[in-house]
């Protein structure tokens, strides 16, 4: 088990070379801070990396996991039908903004998008369980 601690720390040093060398070579504005402070902020990154690559394939609990249970199927069905919510809301939107001429920023159509999943899946789930509650 040591043997794989030491190779996750290996693997999150080498992330974080990686990283500052990436970013000392594409920096244009000092290159050895840049680098220094890149590869510091990947060390976490890689510490993460290294212990899902080489520890926890070992040391942690797999989960059963079941593709048959209830819920797993309501969610697969709320996710399938929020898919086609988002065509038919980003077909309608864009026929609005051509239509109109708006010049609406990027980041209020797409959270508005994300908004819209959101509310969309989460009223899919909740009529898919209680039709099935009360049944």
């Amino acid at each position: 088990m040591t043997a794989r601690w030491i190779l996750a720390g290996l693997t999150a040093l080498a992330t974080a070379i990686i990283v500052g060398l990436v970013t000392f070579l594409l920096s244009p504005v000092a290159p050895l801070l840049s680098a220094v402070v890149f590869g510091i902020c990947a060390l976490p990154v890689g510490i993460g990396l290294g212990w899902i690559v080489c520890v926890a394939p070992v040391a942690a609990p797999q989960p059963a996991i079941s593709d048959d249970d209830i819920e797993s199927r309501w969610q697969k069905d709320a996710l399938s039908g929020t898919a086609t919510d988002l065509v038919v809301v980003i077909g309608l939107a864009l026929t609005a903004v051509s239509i109109t001429r708006a010049d609406i920023s990027a980041t209020v159509l797409l959270t508005a998008l994300l908004f819209t999943a959101f509310a969309s899946c989460t009223m899919r789930y909740a009529i898919q369980r209680r039709r099935a509650l009360s049944a």
